[in-house]
């Protein structure tokens, strides 16, 4: 099953949830492939979403903190097939929720669905 966008339910706990300040979205993505198994067409469509997606990310006072492409699998399965993990910090819910429903940003997110098979982000505060 492919999981791009968020479901309904998982929108509205999102939304729900205390906003008590920044926190960071952590994103596994599988990109989609070619019958050769390659990920181009993939890798493309998600590429033109990031540079594009780049001002809306600074207007909502968000940052890119890693982004990297998975090599290896040391604990756990390969199952789920994860080809690179991001990294971006949002000063709140609040800030990422105004950036992802503005008509512009689901313009360049086309981009982003186009190129994922699947992905997972999970929402996460610093501990330390």
């Amino acid at each position: 099953m492919s999981h791009i966008n968020p479901t309904g339910e998982q929108f509205k706990e999102f939304s729900s949830q205390k906003d008590d300040g920044p926190f960071v979205m952590i994103n596994l993505l599988k990109f989609k492939k070619e019958a050769d198994g390659s990920s181009k067409p993939g890798v493309k469509a998600y590429n033109r979403y990031m540079e594009n997606v780049a001002h809306f990310l600074d207007e909502a006072g968000g940052r890119l903190l890693w982004l990297g492409d998975v090599d290896d699998v040391f604990i756990g399965t390969s199952r789920d097939g994860w080809d690179r993990v991001m990294l971006v910090e949002y000063p709140s819910r609040k800030a990422f929720l105004d950036m992802i429903s503005r008509p512009e940003y689901l313009k360049v997110h086309e981009d982003r669905e186009a190129g994922l098979e699947t992905s997972a982000l999970l929402a996460g505060k610093t501990v330390v």
